[in-house]
This record gives C-alpha cells, sequence and structure tokens, in this order.
C-alpha cells in the first residue's frame, strides 16, 4: 500500500518550501501570517513614528526659532492675517503659524508641536497640535494645555509695508 503524500498548492502562504514545518509555522514555530502581519504592522509602524519627527528649523532649548538672519523669509501679507487670531504660512520651504493677537502686532512661531513634532493649525484664537491635543497660546506660543512640555519656538518678525517676514 503506498502512502498518500498532503498536496500542497503553490501559493499556499501558509507554508514555505524550505522554512515550514508541517503545522504551517515558520522556523521557531510561528505561523506564517502571524509573521507577515507582524512585518506589515512593523512598516505601519514606522512610518507613523516617522512623521512625528522633531522639526529641523528651531532650537527648542533656547525658545528661538531659526532662519539664517542674513535670509529673512517674506511669509505673508499683513492683511492675510486676522485680529486675534493667526494663519500658517508657508514660503522658501519654512512653514510658520504667524499671528496678530492685536491690532498691528504680529507673531510668528514654528509650525511643529514640541511635544513630538507634528505640525500645528490655527484653530480660532489658539494654535493647536491634531495628534495629541496640546494647545499653544496665538500671542506668545506659550503651552495652554499638554502634553506639550514647552512653548512653541518664536521667530524674529519684521513688518515692512504690508508684508510680514521672519528670520
Amino acid at each position: 500500500m503506498s502512502e498518500q503524500q498532503p498536496t500542497h498548492h503553490p501559493h499556499d502562504i501558509t507554508e514555505a518550501a524550505d522554512t515550514a514545518g508541517t503545522d504551517g509555522s515558520v522556523r521557531g514555530g510561528t505561523p506564517r501570517r502571524s509573521a507577515l502581519a507582524g512585518a506589515g504592522a512593523l512598516a505601519g509602524t514606522a512610518a507613523v513614528l516617522s512623521a512625528c519627527g522633531s522639526s529641523s528649523d528651531s532650537d527648542q532649548s533656547s525658545g528661538k526659532a531659526s532662519i539664517d538672519p542674513q535670509k529673512p523669509v517674506d511669509l505673508t501679507s499683513t492683511a492675510d492675517v486676522p485680529v486675534g487670531s493667526g494663519i500658517k504660512a508657508s514660503a522658501d520651504g519654512v512653514t510658520a503659524i504667524v499671528s496678530q493677537p492685536k491690532p498691528g502686532e504680529f507673531k510668528a512661531f514654528s509650525s511643529s508641536c514640541t511635544h513630538q513634532g507634528c505640525s500645528v493649525n490655527v484653530q480660532k484664537d489658539t494654535i493647536t497640535c491634531p495628534c495629541h491635543s496640546s494647545v499653544f497660546s496665538l500671542s506668545d506660543g506659550s503651552v495652554q494645555a499638554g502634553p506639550a512640555p514647552e512653548a512653541l519656538p518664536e521667530y524674529t518678525v519684521a513688518v515692512n509695508g504690508d508684508r510680514v517676514t521672519i528670520s
């Protein structure tokens, strides 16, 4: 009597020809589907964590954001920044939050949250982080609600005519 061997389909991912055991596990006893799912989860986690990296355009230890003072960035028009609120503006590779807490008073802050570097946004009269709900003041960048540990670094602002520049 001849014994029948189990049939294997070439596209069956539960076994690999040279590494699978009879129970469908990869060396060490991990089921192949679990090993593949784990690898996918690790790749996804790495992508998410890289999105929350720290900003390279600020020096958080001094509280000042850094742009070459010899090359100020013309960021926006004064007319685009509402009194009592602010906007997110970008130019020359720099993104910043520009606010006008009082008529004629302009401030600019790093757009990277001091918690994990997520990009912050303006919501009415505050700056908020969509990742972990930190809230910052539009007038001085100070933390109003955590988990952010520090204020947003501030840029030096100059108003030339109707243009807001930062350095």
